[in-house]
């Protein structure tokens, strides 16, 4: 009589819509005691929805067989259906959902439909049948439509707002979510509008826009934390990977290991295979073992797990291991259609390829499906690996730069992916900076001001630095550096001198006395495989640039690349009061030259491109700096008209034609519009 009067209780509230109070009445019922199926469906979807997969299971598995509506059949079997598929049943599953569409469509139910068509749909994903997966979200939506069921239509834009998310159709996905979140707040289902805010903030974070990831991620975990969901475990696992990709290894690790406890008991696989590949990727470096004990458990699993696994194998100096997981992605993925994961196999696979040419061609690829998608985090990471695959230091530096700038910290280098394949560039053993302010590194850090015995050694490198790693008679630099004292005397005073400088650069002698500052009986210079010279590096690269410009290279590329030049010259080379002659007038002469040049060339591509205002900033300061340089006037006048600052075009047009007339040149006409 108990359990009669329990399971009136659970029936009536089912039918009420009271599922959480049903729920509470059946744990009264024993396990045993079979339900009518309009009771076990709807109980166990709202399990499912809550991430309670294995009890939903059992909830379905009550349902009395052959009795109730086909359409209360059909709901059960698609239930089914979708549990076995959450828990990697995939064959199970398949055989379910057939089921249920059979009956579904046979009973007429447009709710049974739409739930029939929605297992489907997870079946055709899994199997990675986009075109099936379309056409039967589309079933379903319509069915759902029709029976004004809110709830299932919910649930579907959820559904097809991680499609294509998984496709990296970022955009249409937004689009989709922020209908689903509409509707999540209209009917105030939480698990399944925590399920769109969490689908609309993997979008965002796979258009970099890590702000607005968080934000969602945050609200979709707090929705799924106050219904006590497992499903808890997706928000986890989401902030988890928001954090790996900024670099933020710490909190990083604390979410995946919060989202395992969460999934474990739940047995929800794409959490646990997401989560173990995470801490694979975190861990690879400080616990080799431990990390091979997560991918052990990740695969066989998703892209996200075979990913983990090639680049732990990458970094681990392990190729053909990563050359294989890499394939098997890229085939996964344009079977799925996963544009993000397949963009990262080829740049997994191309770093792991032994030839350069094709690991080029592989990242420029990769690069194309990234700026497609939108997503300017991996377009700067690519920037980064091409530069390093093909040797352009600079360029490099130009991409790193970016990176902190898009949010990302000193971490991101030692989680096993892209830029732990590649390792940070070199620290010089030895840098020079003789622009503005003079300083010396060894190993990165600066040269205390008391390890130096006199200025007399830092004059020597700065004279060594304005020649660019040029090789200086010893006459001569005795001469500029002891000006008034006779030649052998001062010759001796050098020997010792570089001996003191030798020194102070190699502190505990452990090189070989040449490996800084080399020398013979005639010469002295800087050894520029060990030595960094802050000039040369401007002095190449702005010569570069400038040959690039004049071979009339794209516009964009070369207006980064003046842009980073111009970048690298702080201010002239340092004053050296010590030194004689032209030693540091010439040098700071003609590096001034290059940088006056490279930012003249650089106001011209600005113009070109339509960027008049950048175009305005450079014009101007060079004409700041020499009044009468007359191409800067005329460039500064005809970028003011192109932004419409006619005024002011007008205004500096007649402090050009007086700058002229001060030094007797006739000044040249108002110029033309570009």
């Amino acid at each position: 009589m108990r359990v009669t009067a329990d399971l009136r209780l659970v029936e009536a509230a089912v039918l009420d819509g009271r599922v959480d109070e049903a729920l509470r009445h059946v744990a009264a019922v024993p396990a045993d005691v079979p339900l009518r199926p309009a009771v076990a469906w709807r109980l166990g979807r709202a399990l499912h929805l809550r991430g309670e997969f294995d009890a939903a299971d059992a909830c379905y598995a009550r349902a009395v067989p052959a009795s109730g509506s086909p359409a209360d059949q059909a709901q059960v079997l698609a239930g089914r259906a979708a549990v076995r598929w959450a828990t990697g049943d995939q064959s199970r599953a398949r055989r379910l959902a057939d089921e249920a569409v059979g009956v579904a469509e046979r009973g007429g139910d447009d709710s049974a439909v739409a739930a029939a068509y929605v297992a489907r749909a997870l079946v055709a994903f899994g199997d990675g049948d986009r075109a099936g997966n379309e056409h039967a979200y589309a079933v379903a939506l319509a069915a759902a439509r029709r029976a004004g069921d809110l709830e299932q239509q919910l649930r579907i834009r959820c559904n097809v707002g991680s499609r294509l998310v998984e496709e990296g159709r970022y955009r249409e996905a937004v689009e989709e979510l922020d209908e689903a979140v509409r509707l999540g707040e209209r009917t105030g289902h939480p698990t399944l509008w925590a399920m769109a805010l969490h689908n609309r903030a993997e979008a965002w974070l796979g258009r970099s826009r890590l702000t607005l990831a968080r934000a969602d991620a945050d609200a979709a975990l707090s929705l799924w934390q106050r219904a006590s969901s497992p499903l808890a475990a997706f928000g986890l696992t989401l902030t988890a990977r928001v954090h790996r990709a900024r670099g933020a290894i710490h909190q990083a690790v604390a979410g995946y290991q919060a989202a395992l406890a969460v999934a474990e008991p739940a047995g929800n696989a794409q959490v646990l295979a997401e989560a173990h590949a995470g801490l694979a990727r975190i861990g690879h470096a400080d616990d080799p073992t431990a990390a091979m004990w997560h991918l052990e458990r990740a695969l066989p699993g998703p892209a996200v797990a075979e990913l983990a696994a090639g680049w732990v194998a990458l970094c681990r100096g392990d190729r053909a291991a990563a050359r294989r997981h890499a394939e098997t992605v890229r085939v996964a993925a344009g079977r799925r259609r996963d544009a993000a994961a397949l963009a990262e196999s080829l740049e997994l696979g191309a770093l792991a390829d032994p030839a350069p040419g094709r690991a080029a061609t592989g990242l420029v690829e990769a690069a194309g499906i990234w700026a497609e998608l939108g997503n300017e985090f991996a377009l700067a990471v690519n920037a980064v690996l091409r530069a390093r695959v093909g040797g352009d230091r600079l360029v490099e530096e130009i991409a790193r730069e970016r990176l902190p700038h898009l949010g990302m910290q000193e971490g991101a280098w030692h989680i096993a992916g892209p830029l732990a394949a590649i390792g940070p560039p070199p620290v010089a053993e030895v840098e020079v900076r003789a622009l503005d302010h003079f300083v010396v590194r060894i190993a990165g850090e600066p040269v205390p001001a008391g390890r130096w015995q006199s200025r007399k050694g830092r004059d020597l490198l700065k004279v060594l630095a304005g020649q660019l790693g040029r090789p200086v008679a010893r006459t001569a630099l005795a001469t500029a550096l002891w000006p008034d004292v006779p030649g052998p005397v001062a010759l001796r005073r050098l020997s010792v001198l570089i001996s003191t400088v030798r020194v102070v650069l190699d502190p505990d002698r452990r090189h070989p006395t040449d490996r800084y500052l080399v020398t013979d009986a005639a010469t002295v210079r800087t050894n520029p495989e060990h030595v960094a010279l802050d000039t040369l590096r401007f002095y190449d690269a702005a010569r570069a640039a400038i040959a690039a410009d004049t071979a009339e290279a794209g516009d964009e590329q070369l207006l980064t690349r003046l842009e980073a030049v111009v970048d690298l010259y702080p201010g002239d080379l340092g004053e050296a009061p010590e030194v004689a002659g032209d030693w540091i007038e010439r040098p700071r002469a003609v590096l001034a030259g290059l940088h006056r040049e490279a930012m003249r060339r650089l106001a011209r591509r600005c113009l070109r491109a339509g960027r008049a205002d950048a175009a305005i900033g450079w014009y101007r300061r060079l004409a700041e700096e020499d009044r009468y340089d007359e191409p800067a006037h005329i460039g500064l006048v005809r970028a003011l008209s192109q932004a419409g600052r006619h005024g002011e075009a007008a205004r500096h047009y007649r402090e050009y034609v007086t700058r002229m007339r001060e030094i007797d040149v006739r000044p040249a006409a108002f110029p033309a519009a570009v």
